[in-house]
């Protein structure tokens, strides 16, 4: 597996966390990976095998070159025979309006119809993936952001300072304080956040705070997660389990069991490389 990183356009850093890029090939002893809800909302697009969306009350779902992964509550399951070659954009959760206005439904969900436009440029894209120039890749999709924000008509200063907050703050804040904070009733935080965003202050913070705990045990799955239960702001263990395995379909305990489990097989075997690119201003 390749997995590289890119700092966007200084332009682009209050809509954009990062652009992405990997290559990864699926066996049938690994053929799918859980995508668990972070907070983030990526627009992927995909130029090898195609993924497909597994569901246990739906049919399988095969999704096309290029889909959004809008705010999950849940994990979502991709399966693939054979290799992706993506080159994905990874948004703040108030970020991605500005691009996807006409996509304002898909942004709490997943979206896997996103119009002509993003069609075009995927069809741009994809020679210099096919010759493996990743960066080149990144930088006509950074230059068609950049473009499509300089029309966009959305103001979204008062609900950008908060989603930013609540970020600051990894998800800990009372919503009654975050409507004082933007001099809003929590009336109007809540009809505001829910247009901007796609959902309520009240679950982005809480996919905020799990993003968080999933962190932390992925870096050391040997910590106490009492601890880590009340670090985090959890009234106790039980509300700490119970958000976890919502978001997971896991609980803390299990998913630490996981990590130690997928530490072990990396200390034996180092067959990932993960590159980190410095940002490039260009204009």
């Amino acid at each position: 597996m390749k997995y590289k990183e890119h700092l966007p356009h200084s332009s682009l850093q209050d809509h954009v966390k990062c652009f992405w890029t990997m290559e990864r090939e699926y066996t049938p002893e690994h053929p799918a990976e859980d995508v668990t809800p972070d907070g983030f909302i990526e627009l992927i697009v995909n130029f090898g095998a195609p993924y497909v969306l597994q569901a246990e009350a739906a049919s399988d779902r095969e999704m096309p070159r290029a889909f959004l992964v809008g705010l999950q509550s849940k994990p979502l399951r991709f399966r693939c025979d054979g290799t992706v070659k993506l080159v994905a954009t990874r948004f703040y959760a108030w970020g991605a309006l500005p691009f996807l206005a006409d996509q304002a439904r898909g942004l709490d969900n997943l979206s896997a119809t996103l119009g002509r436009e993003w069609d075009d440029l995927a069809t741009k894209v994809e020679p210099s993936v096919r010759q493996h120039d990743y960066d080149a890749a990144v930088a006509i999709v950074e230059d068609h952001l950049i473009e499509r924000l300089l029309t966009a008509k959305v103001d979204l200063k008062r609900i950008q300072s908060a989603a930013k907050l609540l970020y600051l703050q990894k998800g800990q804040f009372r919503a009654a304080d975050l409507a004082e904070h933007c001099n809003l009733s929590s009336r109007q935080l809540q009809r505001q956040f829910q247009d901007v965003v796609g959902v309520s202050a009240k679950t982005l913070a809480r996919s905020i705070r799990f993003e968080e705990v999933r962190k932390r045990l992925m870096l050391d799955p040997d910590q106490s997660l009492t601890a880590l239960a009340y670090e985090q702001g959890y009234a106790d263990q039980a509300h700490f389990i119970h958000d976890f395995k919502e978001f997971a379909d896991r609980t803390p305990g299990e998913f630490a069991r996981e990590m130690r489990s997928i530490q072990a097989i990396f200390r034996d075997r180092e067959n990932v490389v993960f590159l980190q690119a410095p940002a490039v201003n260009r204009r």
